[in-house]
């Protein structure tokens, strides 16, 4: 009796054994299926499986040869369409080339060179779409891209947030030449797409930022030598500022306004450090400050984005562009460096000032005591 339960007990182990060394396989040859074939059976394709298995059927039952000929050409059918549409597929590269300034949430045109490698077929009913939301707003479909040739369109490309994208994938699709099956191959761009925050004023921006253009207007019209506008003559303008030669060619009168000496300049000061504010607040503070500097570069005055990690101040470091580059891929600093946000300050008497801070940054230490 021992040795019958240590058999029965040895049995059972090998059973075991070889069922979970079974299930490993079977997880790994689907893995491999699903990773090597990407494909989708559609709608027809069931239909016409079910047609075949149902005519194959018949043909054991009935033992009927024309019914035996009829299931072969069906499933040679079967055959021929997924060979035929793995050859579409095979061999097409794509180039991407978006625009040269691409903004957050913001269509734009972009360039995209479809070749196909295959000299002697050329790829039917062909789409390209993105395999990820940010990319191409719609698919692009080919209805024929002859072999060894190129084909160029132009698509829509949309990204919702800024940054820098790599190895963006796109992927071909086609259910040449029967519809059976829609497989999938896809194509790894590997490219930098550098996007902007998005130019989307914020009313709080808006109302500070007319202030200040206000002000900047009205320290504009200074008295240096240098011509900065015509107008209609005020009551309050003294009559030696009269410009006569505009007044005999408008018919009233206008005075001339000569721009000050002195430059004026509006600081941006960005902080860094989100605290509990998070990555939300960080968002919506860089979109801000890249529109303020669009509008301050529109209206010709000079400014400086100023952050813990860099001050960019503007004719004199770059343009715009510059500002927009630095902007798409800054990050929060790390924790415990807002006192660090008065050392960039520039002093009282430079201009104008806008910080973007989530909370009041701390006062500077009191100077030391002799």
């Amino acid at each position: 009796m021992p040795q019958v339960q240590c058999t029965s007990k040895f049995r059972s182990l090998v059973h075991r054994c070889i069922v979970n060394d079974m299930r490993k396989l079977w997880r790994r040859a689907a893995e491999a299926w699903r990773t090597r074939i990407d494909q989708r059976i559609t709608k027809a394709g069931l239909a016409f499986t079910l047609a075949v298995v149902l005519t194959g059927a018949a043909a054991f039952l009935s033992a009927n040869n024309l019914i035996f000929l009829i299931t072969s050409a069906l499933m040679a059918t079967l055959l021929v369409s997924g060979f035929v549409n793995r050859l579409s597929l095979a061999g097409l590269e794509v180039e991407f080339h978006p625009p040269e300034h691409l903004f957050a949430r913001e269509q734009s045109m972009a360039k995209l060179v479809v070749r196909n490698e295959k000299s002697w077929m050329p790829s039917f009913a062909t789409r390209l779409q993105s395999v990820h939301s940010d990319g191409l707003s719609q698919p692009i479909f080919f209805p024929m891209i002859p072999g060894g040739e190129t084909v160029t369109e132009y698509s829509s490309v949309r990204f919702s947030h800024r940054g820098r994208f790599r190895d963006n994938s796109l992927q071909f699709t086609s259910r040449f030449p029967f519809g059976f099956a829609e497989r999938r191959a896809r194509v790894t761009l590997h490219a930098d797409v550098l996007v902007y925050p998005a130019l989307e004023p914020q009313p709080y921006a808006q109302d500070f930022l007319a202030q200040v253009e206000g002000e900047i207007q009205a320290r504009r019209a200074g008295a240096g030598d240098e011509f900065y506008r015509l107008r209609p003559y005020l009551p309050t303008d003294p009559a030696s500022r009269i410009d006569w030669r505009s007044t005999a060619r408008h018919g009233q009168l206008h005075v001339r306004e000569h721009a000050q000496e002195d430059a004026v300049t509006v600081h941006i000061i960005l902080d860094l450090f989100t605290a509990e504010a998070g990555m939300p607040w960080l968002e919506r503070a860089l979109e801000t400050a890249a529109w303020l500097c669009a509008r301050l570069e529109d209206a010709n005055v000079e400014y400086s984005l100023r952050t813990q990690e860099r001050i960019l101040e503007i004719p004199r470091d770059g343009d715009l562009y510059t500002v927009l580059r630095y902007l798409a891929v800054v990050e929060p600093t790390p924790f415990g460096e807002r006192d660090t946000l008065h050392k960039i300050m520039p002093a009282e008497s430079e201009g104008f000032v806008i910080i973007l801070t989530p909370a009041p940054p701390a006062p500077p230490p009191p100077p030391a005591s002799s």
